[in-house]
């Protein structure tokens, strides 16, 4: 990335638009500095990828008055390809998705990815709620099937996973989530495993510390798929 350190180092002192998902806003909501404004998307978003980009581009369209956004996505199944912003500069990591944020790096994942590429991962915020299944996105499709049909289902969707990681990021009490995560893995009787994740890309967003590992985006030039690192 060409040397914007003026341009980003004058941001910090003016309103910025953090436009995120609920999984990044999980683990970052107590450090948000006070002069952001903050457009929490659900998660569920990310299962259509023109959805996605629909109510990104909604959001990014309301938020000209600002001087900066920051987009608290990385690709994400090409959600975010296509994205413009007519007069405000855009940042975002430049990474696949909310994993490698999550466990810090594109390298990290990289090397996760090679270890098992079959992998599911969980953290809080893609959990939700500690009573429910992070598969309970599924109950109305389960309504419409006899018990024996849904285990067959959920099997299916699940034939190309062999290990649940639960992502241990250190910015809450883990036990409860970390049990939870271990009962998913165990019916879907998947391997389980905890790995620590780390905040490195969260505090470079929170602090605009913006290096490589970010696009920064000019007003007027649309986000491409290509101009990520997978």
């Amino acid at each position: 990335m060409p040397d914007y350190t003026k341009l980003i180092e004058s941001f910090k002192d003016k309103n910025v638009k953090f436009i995120t998902c609920d999984v990044v806003y999980d683990e970052i909501k107590s450090s948000i500095p006070g002069n952001w404004d903050v457009k929490e998307l659900e998660k569920k978003l990310h299962e259509k990828s023109d959805i996605l980009r629909k109510e990104l581009q909604k959001e990014i369209d309301l938020s000209q008055e600002y001087d900066l956004i920051i987009l608290g996505y990385g690709l994400c199944g090409k959600s975010v390809d296509g994205l413009v912003s007519k007069n405000t500069y855009i940042i975002i990591p430049k990474c696949d998705d909310c994993i490698a944020m999550l466990l810090g790096s594109t390298k990290e994942y990289k090397k996760q990815f090679d270890k098992e590429p079959g992998t599911y991962y969980l953290t809080r915020g893609y959990i939700g709620d500690i009573e429910s299944s992070f598969l309970d996105n599924y109950e109305a499709i389960k309504d419409k099937y006899d018990q024996e049909t849904w285990d067959w289902f959920l099997k299916e969707m699940m034939k190309n996973y062999k290990r649940l990681v639960y992502i241990n990021t250190g910015n809450y009490e883990p036990g409860a989530w970390r049990v939870k995560a271990k009962e998913e893995a165990d019916k879907l009787d998947l391997e389980f495993e905890e790995i620590h994740g780390t905040n490195e890309i969260f505090d470079k967003i929170l602090n605009l510390d913006i290096d490589d590992e970010f696009l920064l985006i000019k007003p007027g030039v649309s986000i491409k798929a290509d101009m990520f690192t997978i």
